[in-house]
């Protein structure tokens, strides 16, 4: 059974700690539970990596109807040196919302634990570091539509074409999350 998009982005928030740093972070943590077929979202290639309009409509509902909780941090709320026009994200699960992922987790326990060593894997891997997690979607994406076997270097080229720009580290980093989730040797 695959799991809607709205389920999927309340479990990923609460078992990523309930506090996850960005929509980019939520985008790749549901990226890697589509291509686990756990979740049906479509993606395609934008900046930070595959992006699906669904779940940015999906994160843009849950907050709307408060079942989650959307924090912006701009220069004036942080103490960091920051550009001027700046902001992050921060999301978190409503009283509503952990109610939800209570129900989800009660009525489907299957998925639940599936879904969690996912998104364990993913925090063990790249403590949910949005960098790491974008630029291992981006290497996933690449060697999907590919089909086949890819150096580092033919990786590299191929991010290129889609406009991302990947070293050899960042590859790397992005090899070892996917070698953890069993999605490339």
């Amino acid at each position: 059974m695959k799991l809607e998009i709205s389920d999927a982005i309340l479990a990923a928030v609460k078992m990523a700690g309930d506090r996850v740093l960005g929509r980019t972070a939520i985008q790749k943590l549901v990226y890697f539970l589509t291509i686990c077929d756990m979740v049906d979202a479509r993606y395609r290639p934008h900046y930070y990596g595959p992006y699906s309009v669904d779940v940015a409509n999906s994160i843009q509902m849950l907050s709307s109807i408060d079942f989650i909780i959307e924090d912006i941090e701009t220069p004036e709320t942080t103490k960091y040196s920051v550009p001027e026009n700046w902001k992050r994200y921060l999301y978190s699960l409503s009283t509503d919302g952990k109610q939800i992922f209570e129900d989800f987790k009660k009525h489907n326990e299957y998925e639940y634990e599936k879904l969690s060593d996912i998104i364990e894997i993913c925090g063990t891997t790249t403590d949910y570091n949005m960098d790491i997690l974008s630029w291992a979607a981006k290497v996933h994406y690449i060697l999907s539509k590919k089909g086949e076997y890819m150096t580092h270097h033919a990786v590299i080229r191929t991010a290129d074409s889609f406009g991302w720009k990947l070293s050899p580290a960042q590859v790397e980093k992005g090899v070892e999350l996917l070698i953890n989730l069993e999605l490339c040797e």
